[in-house]
Order: C-alpha cells, then sequence, then structure tokens
C-alpha cells in the first residue's frame, strides 16, 4: 500500500512494534470475566509483576515454575520468593528504577553545573555522585536495616574525587567506589549526599526552599502545595531593601506575604538547616559574600536545630512517618498508580507489622509485595 521495498517494510514493522506501549510498558492484564470488582492477579501475572519490580527483569526459572505450579499465592511461598530475589544481586536494579526516583536524584547525569563557579564537576566526579546513593541504598536493602539509616549513618561509599570533595582526613585513593567510615556527623545519610545536595539547588546557588520541600515530602512524606504561579525568583527581587542581604534574609521575604507564609514558615527553615553545603555538596562556614552561615532551625514540631546533625536526628526520631512515605511510595511506584482513600485500610496493617520489626527496609519491601494490594487488581467495569 505505502509502495515500500521488502526491507523499508521490515524496518517500518520493527518500528512500529519497538514504539509501541505492549513493547514499552508492562500493560494492564485482559479482563476477566467476574462478577467481582477485584480479583487476585493469576499466578503468571503475580510473578511478573514481582520479578519486573524488584529486578526490571522477566521471571526466572524458578519463578516461572512456580507460577506455572499455581504456587505463587500461598503466602509461604511468595514471602519466600520474595527473600530470595531481594539476595540476588538482580535486585540492585531496584534503586535505579525506584530508589533514584524516591531521592529525586534520577537527573542527575543532565544536572547543569556553572562551570565558571564549580570547575570541580568533572564527568568522574558526577558519576560518583551518581555512584554514592545507589551505592547506599543497596547496603542499606541487602543489609536489611532500619528505615532511620538513610537519615542518619555513620558510613557512606566514596571514591578518590568524592573524597576530596568531602574533604575527608582519610585517604581513599583511586576511582573505586568503597565503604567508607565517616567520623563528621554532618555528612552520613541521604540529607549529605552530594547527589541530593545538588539536585536541590540551581546551577549556580543553593535553594533552602527546594531543599526544604525535598525533605518534607521525599524524606517525611508531608505534602507542600505548588507556590503561587506570580511569586518571583529571589534573582527576580525587585526591591531595593534587598540589595546587600543574605541568601538566608532574601528567602525569608517569603514569609512577609500573606500567600507564602503559611508554607515558607514551615519548609524554610529546613531548608537552612542544610546551608552549611553549597550547590555541589561541599562543606562551607561561609556563604561566597564572606559571611557566615546561619543553619539554625525549626521542624513544624517546634524542636529546635543549628547543624545539620541536628537535623537528622529529629528526623531519625519519626521513623514512622519516614516508614509510612517509603511504604506508600514503594506501594504506588509497584501498582503504577497513585493510592487512594480505600488503600490506606491495607497500609495501616502494612505498618503494624513494619513497626513490630523495627522498621526493616526488607520488612517493607516483603509486605507491600505480599500485600493485598500487590496481589490483587481492580477489574474495569
Amino acid at each position: 500500500e505505502n509502495k515500500l521495498d521488502y526491507m523499508a517494510s521490515l524496518g517500518l514493522m520493527w518500528k512500529a512494534v519497538l514504539v509501541s506501549p505492549q513493547f514499552l510498558f508492562i500493560t494492564p492484564a485482559g479482563e476477566v470475566d467476574s462478577k467481582e470488582a477485584i480479583v487476585p492477579l493469576d499466578n503468571f501475572q503475580l510473578a511478573a509483576r514481582l520479578s519486573y519490580l524488584l529486578w526490571s527483569a522477566p521471571p526466572d526459572a524458578e519463578l516461572a515454575a512456580l507460577a506455572d505450579q499455581s504456587e505463587l499465592h500461598k503466602p509461604a511461598v511468595l514471602r519466600a520468593q520474595v527473600a530470595r530475589l531481594l539476595k540476588d544481586p538482580r535486585a540492585r536494579a531496584l534503586y535505579d528504577g525506584f530508589g533514584a526516583q524516591w531521592l529525586k536524584v534520577d537527573g542527575l547525569d543532565r544536572q547543569v553545573f556553572d562551570p565558571d563557579l564549580f570547575p570541580q564537576v568533572t564527568p568522574a566526579l558526577r558519576q560518583a555522585m551518581m555512584e554514592e546513593p545507589r551505592l547506599f541504598f543497596q547496603s542499606v536493602l541487602r543489609e536489611n536495616q532500619s528505615i532511620v539509616r538513610f537519615v542518619d549513618s555513620d558510613y557512606t561509599f566514596l571514591n578518590e574525587p568524592l573524597a576530596k570533595l568531602y574533604e575527608l582526613k582519610q585517604a581513599v585513593p583511586g576511582p573505586k567506589m568503597r565503604r567508607v567510615k565517616l567520623t563528621n556527623p554532618n555528612r552520613g545519610g541521604i540529607l549529605g549526599m552530594a547527589a541530593t545536595l545538588s539536585a536541590t539547588s540551581f546551577p549556580n546557588r543553593t535553594s533552602p526552599v527546594k531543599r526544604g520541600v525535598w525533605v518534607l515530602e521525599q524524606v517525611l512524606g508531608d505534602r507542600v502545595p505548588p507556590p503561587p504561579a506570580d511569586v518571583p525568583e529571589l534573582e527576580e527581587q525587585e526591591h531595593q531593601d534587598v540589595k546587600g542581604l543574605t541568601l538566608r534574609q532574601r528567602t525569608e521575604l517569603h514569609q512577609s506575604e500573606a500567600t507564602c507564609r503559611n508554607c515558607h514558615k514551615v519548609l524554610d527553615p529546613i531548608g537552612f538547616g542544610l546551608e552549611n553545603f553549597d550547590a555541589i555538596g561541599r562543606w562551607r562556614v561561609k556563604n561566597d559574600a564572606g559571611a557566615a552561615i546561619d543553619s539554625a532551625g525549626k521542624l513544624p514540631s517546634g524542636k529546635d536545630f543549628s547543624t545539620p546533625a541536628e537535623l537528622k536526628k529529629l528526623l531519625a526520631q519519626r521513623e514512622t512517618d519516614l516508614a509510612r512515605n517509603l511504604t506508600e511510595r514503594l506501594m504506588a511506584y509497584a501498582l503504577g498508580r497513585q493510592l487512594e482513600g480505600y488503600d490506606e485500610v491495607v497500609l495501616d496493617q502494612l505498618m503494624e507489622r513494619i513497626v513490630r520489626d523495627e522498621y526493616r527496609v526488607q520488612t517493607i519491601v516483603t509486605e507491600v509485595t505480599t500485600s493485598y494490594l500487590f496481589t490483587h487488581r481492580r477489574v474495569n467495569k
């Protein structure tokens, strides 16, 4: 019909296949003949949902065999398979699919840094910045540590370029990333990583607002409404009284506006608590103008802090909020949809078991992947 030769026709066919939703996405299962609004996934659907979540790959021979034998819906069998998949090196894919998205560092390879201000950001350093949260996430998961470890840790993964950026006293020679014990209490955990600190900054400066929003939303699971459309960036503020003010003082001007006050009085102080880290995650005690950094702040609970280390300690005390946030985000990612009000009952049940097991990360993954929400689906009527 298009008067194409054989090779052109074949190429057109392959192009259609490769851009089709059925190839690019895990498409919904076919409709079933059921009067019920919610039905169990069949064993093959469950095997695929599990393996693509944890491995980003099709089921292996063992998982496929259990699906073929209709064994996967047995709770003990499913839990054993979750444990097996998590022990496999292929579980590293959970960070690339979910972890980087959760931490909002999945765009770090495209992050723009002002080359005049930050000539240190070489391709080697950028790669190390991306590897640190990946290896850290994998270690917390593999070792089944508490969710608190994400916020406050005494170790991380570094190589020579990243250790130099962090001004570590101990030698970390060479390009290979390795586990390193930290002695600086301000640095450990996701709040002290160059990746997250860069992702929550502008190309030429830090952003207490972006960092505050990141902590509230990505770490604690609080919801922050979007700003009004007519609020200018700090660089666009035209008031004469902003000249000579520090970044903190200019940011605090948002709290003088009635439409901005309620949100900024909550999120700004948290962002100020990370101001000792510059836009690429280096430690500093003075800003670009030579003024001392003021990192004092207050959480919405009213608890005060004056350093990143103190901020982390306060966040670590909210382990239930940390675990609930990670559980909800992982569940939404696993289901491929936003969670709704009717999902809360199941999530409340999961949290009871997660709390009993001291907020361990493998427990969170196991409870999500063996839950009613994960093993069932809603039928479109």
